[in-house]
């Protein structure tokens, strides 16, 4: 990793462990429907470096053939990336599956079916845990989440509340490996410790929880090779520092399957 690049963050994990504080950190990837070339990529990164993955797959795509190369492997759990990662919103609203347009008994309904589906696919390491698409949930279905058999929330950004709704733990991720607005290109390593030592001063000094967990946003099916690159190398240096822990995704959302 360039010593630039590090800098800024390395100094505040030195902040952190001068409080004999360590901050946790999770690795979230979004789309996940079928076995496929960047998949493997993926995996063969968070095995190499022993990382926790969390990956958030769409049920209505899932294949069998994405859960029998996920089969055995301990450190990687399964979010439900909604139902079909399909917009509803109308006219100039930004993209989301579950628009408050839509009736919520038609949304609970998916999310219930979406959650059989991966509990049918992957057993027990599929989390009650959901990952909407576009990060966006309408206000009335977080409150019924619990509802769909859900108990925890992820989106992007510091989250506002530890649970945003009764029964529900929210933990979100915090840098994106992708700049959307600009042809999908990926983010390079400065901009990304940069990006995780903002959240991790915020949390320091009280503008955001700090008991979220740092969380890195990756698709592996779009990712460049900036993007590769940058997620290697955050995970070579951060796996390896005694300042930092990667606990599971379960015992982030305190769920179980």
């Amino acid at each position: 990793m360039s010593e630039t690049a590090w800098r800024v963050l390395d100094a505040e994990l030195e902040r952190w462990a001068a409080l004999d504080l360590k901050p946790q950190f999770w690795l979230r990837d979004d789309d996940a429907v079928d076995a496929t070339d960047p998949l493997d990529r993926l995996l063969s990164l968070c095995a190499k470096y022993r990382i926790p993955l969390a990956l958030a797959v769409i049920p209505a795509g899932a294949t069998v053939q994405l859960a029998q190369r996920l089969q055995g492997l301990q450190d990687v759990s399964v979010l439900q990336h909604g139902f079909a990662h399909a917009s509803h919103t109308v006219g100039g609203e930004k993209k989301s599956e579950f628009a408050e347009n839509r009736p919520l008994d038609v949304m609970t309904g998916e999310l219930v079916q979406g959650r059989d589906t991966l509990s049918g696919l992957f057993g027990d390491a599929a989390l009650p845990v959901l990952a909407p698409p576009w990060n966006r949930v309408g206000t009335d279905l977080v409150a019924h989440l619990a509802d769909a058999g859900l108990s925890g929330l992820t989106r992007y950004k510091a989250r506002a509340s530890h649970q945003p709704a009764p029964g529900v733990i929210e933990t979100n991720t915090h840098v994106d490996l992708i700049h959307w607005r600009d042809s999908r290109t990926g983010a390079a390593l400065a901009e990304m410790t940069a990006g995780l030592a903002a959240h991790l001063v915020a949390k320091r000094t009280g503008a955001a929880d700090r008991e979220e967990a740092t969380g890195i946003l990756a698709h592996h099916l779009v990712m460049d090779r900036t993007a590769w690159a940058t997620l290697k190398a955050l995970l070579a240096k951060l796996a390896a520092d005694p300042r930092v822990s990667w606990p599971s995704s379960a015992a982030i959302f305190g769920a179980k399957a």
